[in-house]
């Protein structure tokens, strides 16, 4: 089990529990479905990460969104 960071979508900035391996999640809101896959990000100074980012979310989005969130 690993705790992960939710990045995009409703979840955003959510911490949340993910099974090890498990690469894939989805979430029912009223708008749909939000998708989210695992990516692992380089965040400078502080390593790489391991974050549920939102299926349809850019990376430069999801490096912008995730480094405010580590502040």
């Amino acid at each position: 089990m690993a705790v992960v960071l939710y990045i995009g979508g409703s979840k955003d900035g959510k911490k949340g529990v993910v099974p090890y391996g498990f690469s894939k999640t989805r979430m029912d809101t009223d708008d749909g479905p939000e998708i989210y896959v695992e990516r692992v990000m380089d965040v400078s100074g502080k390593g790489r990460m391991r974050v549920m980012v939102l299926e349809t979310l850019r990376d430069d989005i999801a490096f912008q969104r995730l480094n405010r969130h580590l502040g």
